[in-house]
């Protein structure tokens, strides 16, 4: 008898839920949008998986120019002045930081 009760609660409160939710569509308007979701989902990962694709690619066209036009010391060379160029500001950075931490001579 107590699990009567006890179901005829929940149902009640499932019904409850349910007149309240009409507006999204009740459970099936919940289902259809995680529905919409999850394959928007897929569809991102897709043109994700295919722009990977595609960058490898070009990577391998890249690397494979380079190498037929005989333009590696130069590729070289190109990379290791971008990595000077980007390490070149943090370097800045860090003296001037040391510069600030040293102590300042009082003027009298």
């Amino acid at each position: 008898m107590a699990n009567n009760e006890r179901l005829t609660k929940r149902l009640k409160k499932i019904e409850e839920w349910v007149a309240e939710n009409e507006e999204m569509g009740g459970p099936k308007g919940y289902l259809d949008t995680v529905v919409s979701m999850y394959q928007g989902n897929m569809a991102a990962t897709g043109q994700l998986r295919q722009l990977e694709q595609q960058f490898q690619q070009l990577r391998a066209y890249a690397f494979e120019f380079i190498e037929e036009n005989e333009l590696t010391e130069e590729w070289n060379g190109f990379l290791e002045e971008k990595d000077a160029l980007r390490k070149q500001p943090t370097e800045e950075a860090e003296s001037s930081e040391e510069e600030s931490e040293a102590p300042k001579e009082e003027k009298k």
